[in-house]
């Protein structure tokens, strides 16, 4: 597998972006598209220069041409394109929240080893270079245990974006916004014993706002998502010997800063391109391994995020269409 052959399924922003970012790999290469209408597949392959062109996901698995299929739908769409693939042997980077809930993640993943095929979430955060540095920085013991993690990802705007209001497309901020400091917040202490959730709805079921409590033995974590206020946009874990602070836009960022008794210090890491490039690579290596699960995307890891996802909606009613679609049986 000297060259690496991905298809890119749905053509969005997220899409464009991941494509662009694959020119970083030179062992890299897009050969496929599919969108809900040729025309919209046809303009992001003259945009990308891509060679095949679908109207329809199966036919692009069923095609052959790819070893590993880019998923940037609505994240409703993703089971059923993800579940498709796997079973045709094709692995899958699925963007975040891989699906709607953890049975679903969970029948992906018994999928994924039952066949023997690759599967992973696009949780770009993961493998971004700054965040690596940050978390190794933590695990050194530089701050002391890790007492309690702060993380917020939340803005305003007049008019948002249809998807982010719309329950049958899996809108609202917790998928969408919470599942980034509900991955952070898991990378800094785990899996919580307790949780509790709090969310401001609206009348189609959305949540507009979420907050969540997790409590561990000696510790706790505060998580807010909302699309109603500019938030801080931060996040940062504490001990007894200091902290360290990821700044506005913490997902992606070039720096963080540790603060102890020495007083402040400006940790920057080099990075190159969009950041989505990172991922793909660890795919990649893990393709050529032989592997059915990233080191960086745990299934595991994947499953209980859901899991706590799960439980803030439960705990606050929000609930969409698609929760009920399981077609593992």
């Amino acid at each position: 597998m000297d060259l690496i052959r991905w298809g890119i399924v749905a053509t969005g922003n997220i899409s464009g972006s991941f494509t662009r970012d694959l020119a970083e790999l030179p062992d890299a290469e897009v050969t496929a598209v599919a969108s809900r209408s040729m025309a919209s597949a046809d303009r992001f392959a003259e945009v990308h220069g891509i060679a095949q062109r679908f109207d329809d996901y199966r036919a692009l698995i069923d095609s052959k041409v790819v070893d590993v299929l880019y998923i940037g739908t609505p994240h409703p769409q993703h089971y059923a394109v993800a579940r498709a693939a796997l079973e045709a042997g094709v692995a899958v980077l699925c963007e975040k929240p891989v699906t709607l809930n953890a049975r679903q993640a969970r029948d992906l993943a018994d999928l994924s080893r039952a066949n023997g095929t690759l599967f992973a979430e696009a949780m770009w955060m993961r493998t971004d270079p700054v965040i690596q540095a940050y978390f190794e920085d933590l695990r050194s013991g530089v701050i002391g245990a890790p007492k309690q993690v702060l993380a917020d990802f939340g803005f305003f705007k007049p008019e948002l974006p249809e998807r982010l209001l719309r329950p049958d497309l899996g809108g609202g901020a917790l998928l969408d916004l919470g599942i980034y400091p509900a991955t952070f917040t898991y990378m800094a202490l785990g899996k919580p014993e307790a949780m509790t959730a709090m969310a401001e709805v609206n009348e189609d079921g959305v949540d507009l706002v979420t907050s969540m409590i997790w409590r561990y033995p000696g510790a706790m974590a505060s998580l807010t998502c909302g699309m109603t206020a500019q938030l801080p946009w931060i996040a940062a874990v504490s001990g007894p010997e200091g902290s360290l602070m990821l700044p506005h836009r913490w997902h992606h960022p070039d720096h963080y800063i540790r603060r102890t008794a020495k007083g402040d210090e400006r940790i920057t890491v080099p990075k190159s391109g969009l950041g989505y490039h990172y991922e793909a690579a660890e795919v990649m290596r893990s393709l050529r391994a032989g592997l059915t699960e990233c080191p960086a995307f745990p299934h595991d890891e994947t499953i209980d995020i859901l899991d706590l996802l799960d439980e803030a909606r439960r705990q606050t009613g929000v609930t969409y269409p698609g929760d009920d679609e399981f077609l593992g049986g």
